[in-house]
């Protein structure tokens, strides 16, 4: 097994290129393998290698932790509150609030809206398939 790297990223973190001995290649984290070097083993899928001081350029083994994917998750987000939208329901009136990233989705996908529920979003999209443009008004 040869191992090749670290090498540096776009983004600044650093990953290794293993080639093993029949010939497969792989690329794996640098701090992944600091940590499995270290240990003794191979981590495995459901752990992951977290920066204590969130400086993912420091790859001191001081600075590095098991982690799950839930608590790495969690995590990250500590401190990231969502930015919320207020605005007027289209179909009832009712001042609602969404969070900013589900409304933005919507309008780069050209949606209408945004809705208070599901329920008012049903009622401005529901074509009735029985209704024809001749039989409005009779």
């Amino acid at each position: 097994m040869k191992i090749y790297g670290p090498y540096t990223r776009k983004d600044g973190r650093k990953h290794v290129v293993i080639i093993h001995d029949d010939g497969r290649r792989q690329t794996k984290s640098y701090p992944r393998l600091l940590m499995e070097q270290h240990l003794g083993r191979e981590l495995t899928e459901d752990e992951t290698i977290d920066h204590i001081n969130n400086d993912f350029t420091d790859d001191r083994i001081e600075n590095l932790q098991i982690l799950s994917l839930a608590d790495n998750s969690s995590k990250a987000m500590l401190g990231r509150e969502a930015k919320m939208y207020q605005f007027s329901c289209p179909c009832c009136g009712k001042e609602a609030f969404k969070a900013f990233r589900q409304v933005k989705h919507n309008w780069n996908k050209n949606k209408s809206g945004p809705y208070c529920s599901r329920q008012c979003a049903g009622k401005a999209t529901y074509v009735n398939p029985w209704e024809t443009t001749t039989n409005k008004g009779k």
